[in-house]
């Protein structure tokens, strides 16, 4: 699927009816409100809230920042269109990683970055992008900063389940 269709798939379902996960357990919560959607799309199985969803949100997103400021440290502010680019080639590589911990995956970290050769890096890469770019512009409106991101969320989610999860 491209983009532009996981984002209208999104949209379509969410349909004005986001709800917001906010707190310090932005990880665990955000794990259930895809849980939740995933339910909305297809038949699985009961949430686990044993899961150290936050300890996988900090790693997924502890080696995209040291990656990408690894470059920063280095070159400095003139590399930040590129740390940019190493953020998203490392975060693809987890772009499935909650969806397959809910669906309670073996080895989740393994089965993302399967996933994302199976579905090819390149592919991946071209299709987070704007999907990135959409989530992030939300976050400069008046209003509903979050709705975007929620957008996003749940297009990733149509994704897994298009490509992965009704695929094996």
């Amino acid at each position: 699927m491209r983009y532009r269709q996981l984002i209208a798939a999104s949209k379509t379902h969410l349909a004005g009816r986001v709800t917001h996960v906010e707190g310090p357990r932005v990880f665990s919560l955000g794990a259930r409100w895809m849980y939740d959607r995933m339910r909305e799309l297809d038949d699985i199985g009961p949430f686990d809230p044993t899961v150290r969803y936050t300890g996988y949100g900090l790693l997924k997103y502890g080696v995209c920042l040291t990656a990408s400021s690894v470059l920063l440290l280095l070159f400095g502010p003139l590399a930040i269109p590129l740390s940019i680019v190493i953020f998203y080639l490392f975060e693809v590589h987890f772009l499935f990683l909650f969806p397959l911990l809910i669906d309670q995956t073996p080895h989740p970290i393994l089965a993302s970055v399967r996933a994302t050769y199976k579905i090819g890096l390149a592919q991946c890469f071209f299709t987070v992008i704007p999907i990135a770019v959409y989530m992030m512009a939300g976050l400069f409106r008046k209003t509903n900063r979050l709705d975007n991101w929620y957008v996003g969320c749940l297009a990733i989610v149509i994704w897994y389940n298009h490509e992965i999860r009704n695929r094996n």
